[in-house]
């Protein structure tokens, strides 16, 4: 009698034998996935800052033994092209102005908040392990209340030329932001009636601030 091979009796152990090959593969390929880091990106440097300004007046007058000053508590906001500055010092400008102590401090006081955005540009490094960028300030513009001879608060408008300094940067590890800015000039009026202050002295505001992470 002839006999017949029946192959159906070999398919079933095979395909399980197939199976499970194919399950320890797959399963040793995900153990040995390497893990990819989050991408860095000049995204990095968006966010929430407080830290230190620093303001230096060029005085060729200065003692070269002089204290550092302390500098103001400052706070700012980056987004993806500009800087927010919040609560910007301008009692410096104000003095130079005015060139009297509690004056100036009257008239901070009556201005109240002053809040100046600096647009700029951003590059990662090679390394990606810091940011550089390039700001562009727009004029910073006030509008000072003083005292006249008849008592009368006049309005005094103030427009203060800004530039920044070479050199801005972020260090993506420490979250660290340091930038300069330099007010060159301060015009006072408008339009046609502008004029440039005399004894206003070239000032650079120092920026060292720390970006608020997530816990």
């Amino acid at each position: 009698m002839k006999r017949v091979f029946k192959p159906v009796k070999w398919i079933f152990p095979m395909l399980m034998f197939g199976c499970a090959f194919a399950f320890t593969a797959c399963s040793d390929d995900d153990e040995n996935t390497p893990v990819v880091p989050d991408e860095v990106t000049t995204e990095a440097m968006y966010g929430d800052y407080t830290g230190k300004m620093l303001t230096l007046a060029a005085s060729p007058t200065a003692d070269e033994g002089e204290d550092t000053p302390e500098g103001v508590d400052v706070s700012a906001k980056v987004d993806n092209d500009t800087v927010y500055l919040e609560k910007f010092p301008i009692k410096d400008i104000v003095l130079s102005i005015v060139q009297d102590e509690t004056l100036a401090d009257q008239i901070v006081e009556a201005v109240g908040d002053v809040n100046y955005k600096i647009g700029y540009e951003p590059t990662l490094s090679e390394a990606k392990d810091s940011i550089s960028f390039v700001m562009e300030p727009e004029p910073l513009k006030l509008s000072l209340s003083m005292p006249s001879a008849t008592g009368d608060a006049q309005t005094m408008v103030v427009e203060v030329k800004v530039e920044a300094v070479d050199g801005a940067g972020y260090a993506v590890e420490s979250g660290n932001m340091k930038f300069d800015l330099s007010a060159t000039e301060v015009l006072l009026g408008e339009g046609d009636s502008q004029i440039s202050f005399p004894g206003f002295s070239a000032t650079t505001f120092k920026f060292d601030m720390n970006q608020q992470k997530a816990e």
